[in-house]
């Protein structure tokens, strides 16, 4: 019974996505502490209820540079392996802004001993405006000046496959899965709303009782553009203080020229853990070739209310 359910939601989220381009979603660096921001099935799996949010500015010093905020709740369902959730998410780009929110579900399949099959879903809309407000009318060679200034409400859906045990986790996502239906070409927007396909692969390995070590890979793919891909190594001594460094690349696939293989940015993510139930995290990016040469800067926080019922027989590092 248990091969036919995996069979089925195998199945299922194929045929939702047979197809990813274009790269659309936000940027992050803590990708590990906030993972139900990039991949639906990840609602619920600490079981307990989880709140948290965070904040990214990106490009410090660029004017108009990116800026994203986030809040996200969670939790399982008793004896139901569902999990449940709310993501919302704000994001500033320039004269460009995005309000988006979603409703997550998620089906925790159970495969082994301490190990499960989840398949998400996030349902929300999008509220995508130009701030006419900020237009400055000196400025003629504008290239947005002749966009539209109306504000349109779109809806969208994430879907997510996610593995995960105590020790290793590997998941794949899709972000605007209604790319292919939306009518919205009689509205002018700077970045139109485009398939991304993401991909996250990571363990946790034991090196004492009181330091474990977690590498991780991560990428965002746009088979129109370059290609994002982080690498990760994680180091958390007694459960409660983290220090990792990583690398960000872009990367060409599929192509003949790869001028545009670069690396992007050096990663420093720092975690403290007080206690079960609170956590903080920040990240910080130095630049290291081509346009970036902005420095970034993320915070995260997170709160964990265990219930005395949990189920969780161990911590979730991930």
């Amino acid at each position: 019974m248990k091969k036919i359910k995996v069979i089925v939601v195998v199945v299922l989220f194929f045929i939702v996505v047979p197809k990813a381009v274009s790269q659309q979603i936000a940027q992050y660096s803590q990708y590990l502490f906030n993972p139900i921001y990039i991949n639906p099935a990840y609602t619920g799996y600490k079981n307990d209820l989880f709140i948290q949010s965070f904040y990214r500015k990106q490009w410090v010093g660029l004017e108009g540079s990116p800026e994203s905020f986030g809040v996200a709740a969670d939790a399982m369902l008793n004896s139901q392996n569902v999990g449940i959730g709310m993501v919302a998410m704000a994001d500033n780009l320039g004269l460009q802004s995005t309000q988006s929110l979603y409703a997550n579900l998620a089906y925790h399949l159970q495969v082994g001993y301490d190990s499960y099959l989840s398949f998400g879903t996030g349902v929300g809309f999008v509220n995508y405006r130009m701030k006419s407000e900020l237009y400055d009318p000196t400025i003629l060679d504008d290239p947005t000046l002749n966009l539209g200034l109306g504000n349109i409400i779109y809806p969208d859906l994430r879907v997510g496959l996610l593995f995960y045990s105590e020790y290793l986790f590997a998941g794949v996502s899709v972000d605007q899965a209604l790319e292919n239906i939306l009518n919205i070409d009689n509205v002018d927007l700077v970045v139109a709303p485009k398939r991304s396909l993401s991909f996250s692969l990571g363990r946790i390995i034991d090196v004492t009782d009181r330091l474990l070590i977690k590498p991780s890979f991560f990428s965002m793919f746009d088979f129109k553009a370059n290609r994002r891909l982080d690498f990760n190594l994680f180091f958390m001594y007694d459960e409660s203080i983290g220090l990792g460094l990583g690398h960000r690349r872009s990367i060409k696939f599929f192509q003949k020229d790869l001028a545009g293989d670069k690396s992007i940015a050096f990663i420093l993510n720092t975690e403290i853990r007080l206690g079960e139930h609170l956590r903080l995290g920040y990240s910080y990016d130095y630049p290291m070739s081509g346009f970036w040469n902005y420095e970034s800067h993320e915070i995260s926080l997170g709160f964990l209310l265990i219930s005395p019922q949990s189920r969780l027989r161990s911590p979730r590092y991930f």
